[in-house]
């Protein structure tokens, strides 16, 4: 299981708090939070136990234990104008925000329907906005998805207060990434940009102690992302356990 709630970094407000009193949210759709939350531990469970073993799927990434957070975050989006990027443990994510499950079976099988026809390593994908937000196009490289996210924001942020459109008042963008992608570039690239130019954008990471092998002590100073990152103006942090509703 994860062992923190994603330091959740939004371009906002400086200081580093707890998460918003359950009081000032509406309940979550509680049934549907479990379906899709067995729904993807199911697909996990298939290809781990007989999809890779039989050499039908070559990579698995599993979402096991990242799927809670994610699940209430796509709730969450709701807007039109919303945009998100994901990666590779982001199923969740995208079942929640629409991802038919025919489709997310067949993207590792690379069968064509899929969301590349087949075309990639099966983890990774996008959907157009459907009276919903879009996600954007991702890629399998580590770090890719925030510098798209950063541009859609700043799209945002053009209809909003150049074009004066008010259908993009509530949008926001989320870059959906692991603990070990806030060691990247693109990560570092996106931030300086939400935060110097007041973007609303949300960074959702997933800190589950280890990235890609390497222990967080490792790879983040003193182990927390979010402590590292009190010093940046413009900058709201949220730092939680992910398993905790």
């Amino acid at each position: 299981m994860s062992k923190r709630l994603p330091d959740r970094i939004e371009s906002h407000r400086p200081g580093i708090t707890g998460l918003p009193a359950a009081a000032d949210q509406p309940a979550p759709d509680w049934k549907r939070v479990t379906h899709l939350l067995h729904l993807s531990r199911a697909l996990d469970d298939i290809e781990e136990s007989r999809l890779v073993p039989e050499r039908h799927v070559l990579y698995q990434f599993s979402a096991r234990g990242h799927e809670l957070s994610q699940i209430l975050l796509g709730l969450r989006l709701t807007d039109p104008h919303d945009g998100a990027t994901v990666y590779y443990r982001g199923r969740p994510l995208m079942l929640t925000l629409g991802l038919d499950p025919e489709i997310a079976a067949a993207a590792p099988l690379a069968r064509s329907g899929s969301a590349s026809d087949g075309r990639d390593i099966g983890v990774v994908f996008n959907m157009p906005g459907r009276n919903g937000p879009t996600v954007l196009p991702a890629s399998g490289g580590v770090g890719t998805q925030y510098t798209p996210a950063a541009g859609w924001a700043q799209a945002i942020r053009y209809r909003r207060t150049k074009l004066g459109d008010a259908s993009y008042a509530r949008s926001i963008a989320v870059a959906h990434g692991g603990d070990g992608s806030v060691a990247t570039n693109g990560f570092w690239s996106a931030l300086t940009q939400a935060t110097t130019m007041r973007l609303p954008l949300l960074f959702f990471i997933e800190d589950n102690g280890f990235a890609i092998s390497v222990r967080s002590d490792l790879q983040t100073p003193g182990g927390n992302i979010a402590a590292n990152l009190a010093s940046f103006r413009n900058l709201t942090l949220l730092d939680g356990d992910g398993t905790d509703p």
